[in-house]
């Protein structure tokens, strides 16, 4: 498979790929004594213009982060084309040598994302990857390198497109045949971030795993539509572990509490654990987007006070929705517990969630989300006894924790004890000594 007549340019240094029909071969260029890769394909082979497809498009894209390419050529029976020998080392081997921190996998994360964004966008023929891998990304220090575009498209291609790609990385509709868009690509990103996090120090953190989940969704649908978009969340959290590293006078972390069925007591835990946390020194705020849960609160209860949109009650601070038609304020600082309801499409950012059940028979659900196994997820029974906890936690295979049956408004001794047991663990929730939340008039 090594064409002939290429002797008098390059001499061949090894075979690194080789099959009855293609080679990828490293090469010496002669004339300036420099490596580079040879890929050749014999012209009777069905995707024989794909050596010519790849050279079509790398020669559309100017970037230091794709392999230069310098000659494309044929022989009597094969196609082959010369491009840049990316030294450095791969994304597989280097994390089989390296545990990385959180900062570096989104770092990693953030330049890949670069890079297929700018395939995306570049040019007059925007292109899709549809071959992203461990194996195609190269470290060079800090800069990160994609290679081998052998079966990259251009988008107004991806209709019509046959099934192709390497199964255990690319999307359902990629491999069954579906039509393609950038989202098919945003999966292949996913998927390579997932490898990555399971040899980070940052294995279990939440917010990478919740991202991960929404770029990998098998269902086109629910996944994040477009590389931007992934590349955006990923920035935020990346702004935030700079900021965390410079650090903060608030604990700004956010919990969300969701509740498997209706009226399981969401509002009632969400609403106990935010005074928890305020009675100890960290500044939390109660919300519910989805009802009037704030507004109802300020009617009824006595001693409140409202001001910039927050509601203050003694142990108890709560943002304030007054709907789409008056412009919202700025969020104070701060922790936030986030009342989800029965609602499981929990915000992407969270960093925990509570889980709130029961096994009263008329609220009793067989189905739990996917995500309940994950770490970070802990698990509430609600209206409920020690022997039903005790089968509960069998059936999902982690510990549940039985929450007491109380009544009337404000956190009580029992109820702490609860919480405590969950946050003792937690290492990213710091509870400081008790002491109470400063006078409102400080504020």
């Amino acid at each position: 498979m090594i064409p002939k007549g290429i002797e008098d340019r390059y001499e061949v240094i090894r075979v690194l790929q080789e099959s009855a029909a293609t080679a990828v071969i490293l090469v010496n260029y002669k004339k300036i004594g420099a490596l580079r890769i040879l890929k050749a394909i014999h012209k009777a082979h069905p995707n024989a213009n794909s050596i010519l497809s790849e050279a079509h498009l790398l020669q559309g894209f100017k970037s230091s982060q794709l392999p230069t390419l310098y000659e494309v050529d044929d022989t009597e029976d094969m196609y082959y084309l010369v491009e840049e020998f990316v030294e450095g080392i791969s994304l597989r081997e280097y994390l089989q040598q390296t545990k990385i921190k959180k900062e570096k996998l989104i770092h990693i994360s953030i330049e890949i994302c670069k890079i297929i964004e700018h395939l995306h966008t570049a040019g007059s023929e925007p292109v899709l990857y549809r071959d992203m891998k461990p194996e195609h990304v190269y470290l060079q220090g800090n800069i990160i390198r994609l290679i081998d575009l052998g079966i990259s498209i251009r988008k107004s291609d991806a209709r019509n497109s046959i099934p192709y790609g390497t199964k255990e990385w690319a999307a359902p509709e990629q491999i069954e045949g579906g039509c393609l868009d950038e989202s098919t690509d945003v999966y292949g990103v996913g998927k390579v971030i997932e490898f990555m996090q399971m040899s980070s120090y940052g294995k279990d953190d939440f917010k990478i795993k919740n991202i991960v989940d929404w770029a990998t969704n098998p269902d086109k649908n629910k996944r994040i539509k477009n590389i931007k978009e992934l590349r955006e969340r990923l920035e935020n959290l990346q702004n935030e572990y700079v900021f965390d590293r410079k650090g903060k006078q608030h604990l700004e972390k956010k919990i969300a509490v969701v509740g498997a069925v209706p009226a399981v007591g969401t509002t009632r835990v969400a609403m106990s654990l935010s005074q928890f946390f305020n009675k100890r020194g960290i500044d939390c705020y109660y919300r519910d987007k989805e009802k009037d849960t704030v507004v109802r609160l300020w009617r009824n209860l006595k001693n409140t006070e409202l001001r910039q949109g927050v509601l203050y009650h003694e142990d108890f601070m709560a943002i304030m929705e007054y709907g789409d038609a008056v412009e919202p304020q700025i969020p104070p600082k701060g922790m936030y517990v986030l009342d989800c309801g029965s609602n499981e499409n929990i915000p992407f950012d969270t960093d925990l969630i509570i889980y709130v059940t029961s096994t009263m028979p008329w609220q009793q659900t067989e189905e739990y989300p996917e995500w309940i196994e994950q770490n970070g997820v802990y698990v509430i029974n609600n209206f409920s006894d020690r022997i039903s906890s005790a089968r509960l936690a069998r059936v999902l295979r982690k510990k549940v924790y039985m929450y007491p049956q109380i009544r009337g408004f404000g956190i009580s001794k029992e109820e702490e004890k609860v919480f405590s047991a969950i946050f003792k663990n937690e290492k990213d929730f710091i509870i400081g000594q008790k002491n109470k939340i400063k006078n409102k008039k400080e504020r």
